[in-house]
């Protein structure tokens, strides 16, 4: 089951930016909720402002349109908070952005290595195999709010920029 899964991951992220079809053709419509399918956990730093060793646990999966969004959390425990929300495009999609666009996002090929990801439900060799098709796409952080400066959720939502 863990290597279909495995298997799975890899060709999602190989594949979800390449492929001709649209991703809501992929799916079996008026199916599960939109809360199913956040199964890919990715574990990176450097995502929180003025916090840069805090890892942000990033639960990702596909949408329509061909996006992959992640939510993220302060921690992997059943009582995590969700801080923020990252939106992952492909390269052609990043291409069509404005200038100013573009500079609210990074290019994965680039911050993967710099927030040290891990994707601790998998073993060092699928984590590889899955990162490396995430290398030519493009991700914008939203952050919710900081639970480094406080423990409620106050403040103005920001995007984290991650050069």
């Amino acid at each position: 089951m863990k290597k279909l899964f495995v298997i799975c991951l890899v060709l999602l992220c190989m594949g979800l930016f390449i492929s001709p079809v649209p991703a809501e053709e992929h799916a079996n419509p008026g199916t599960g909720k939109p809360t199913d399918g956040w199964t890919l956990h990715v574990d990176a730093k450097k995502h929180i402002p003025h916090m840069p060793d805090m890892v942000a646990h990033h639960y990702c999966k596909p949408v329509s349109g061909g996006l992959m969004e992640c939510q993220l959390y302060d921690s992997d425990k059943p009582e995590a908070r969700l801080i923020g929300v990252e939106v992952i495009v492909d390269a052609a999609t990043y291409k069509k952005f404005s200038k100013k666009e573009k500079a609210q996002w990074h290019h994965h090929k680039m911050e993967i290595p710099k927030v040290d990801a891990k994707l601790p439900d998998l073993s060092e060799e699928e984590a590889a195999k899955v990162l490396k098709g995430m290398e030519d796409t493009y991700g914008k952080v939203y952050i919710l709010w900081n639970p480094g400066i406080t423990d409620l959720p106050t403040g103005k939502p920001t995007v984290s920029i991650l050069h």
